[in-house]
Order: C-alpha cells, then structure tokens, then sequence
C-alpha cells in the first residue's frame, strides 16, 4: 500500500487537527476505487436516531464496501463527511477510529443544511486505492 499512496503534512503549514493528512499522493501504478456517497441506515434499512450513530454505522458500511472489493481502511486515500449537525470531534475521531485503525486519510468535513432523505445526518464519500491490475 505505501508503493501506491504517499501520505504528507508539510511542516510548512498548520498541522493536522485529527486523524488526517494534507497531502495524499496516488502512484501511476494505482487504481482509484470512488464509493458513492454512504449513509448511516442499517443493514435492515432503518435509520438509527443519533448523528454519533448513523456515522459509525456509514463507517461501518463504508469498511464491508471496501471489504467486498478486496480492500481494507488501509487502501482509503480520500473521505469527504457531510453532516446536519454539529458531532463532537472526539466522538467521530474514536468512532473513525474504532472501525478504520489509525489511518491518515485526505479528508474533510462539511456541513450541510440536508442530505437526500429526511432524517440522513451523515453521508461519507470514499476514495480509496488499489494495485492496478
């Protein structure tokens, strides 16, 4: 995984504040996976009430995509968050955290007035690497 993406924080610029890099580098001999944008309901289609749980269910979600793919957190190079609602920084860093291991990923985090449906609080987008073939 490291031959195919190069994570980096200049020390040029402010450092990261959680679990992420500045700089994600994707190698030519890559294959880039793009995850439509994940949300928190459950594998029985319903939707759990708290904002903390809908993210850890989308990470959760996100880890069996990348796992039917052949790939693990590891291969993540790129997560875009959407959220309605303020989620206290630590609470997503331990619920990331929990599911990812400690990866560095490019991310970011913004926040939405709404998502597609009426009670979605969190959405993830996920860019992730592989070998290519």
């Amino acid at each position: 995984m490291s031959q195919l993406v190069r994570f980096s924080s200049p020390d040029t610029v402010t450092p990261p504040y959680g679990p992420y890099s500045h700089v994600a580098t994707v190698s030519a001999d890559a294959e880039l996976v793009f995850l439509s944008g994940q949300v928190g309901e459950l594998p029985d289609g319903s939707l759990p009430e708290s904002i903390e749980d809908q993210y850890l269910q989308t990470i959760k979600t996100i880890a069996a995509i990348l796992e039917a793919e052949g790939l693990g957190p590891q291969n993540i190079v790129k997560l875009t968050t959407y959220v309605t609602e303020p989620i206290p920084a630590d609470r997503l860093r331990a619920a990331r955290h929990s599911v990812f291991g400690d990866i560095k990923p490019a991310a970011t985090l913004l926040f939405v007035p709404r998502l597609a449906a009426d009670g979605y609080k969190v959405e993830i987008d996920t860019i992730a690497v592989r070998a290519a073939k």
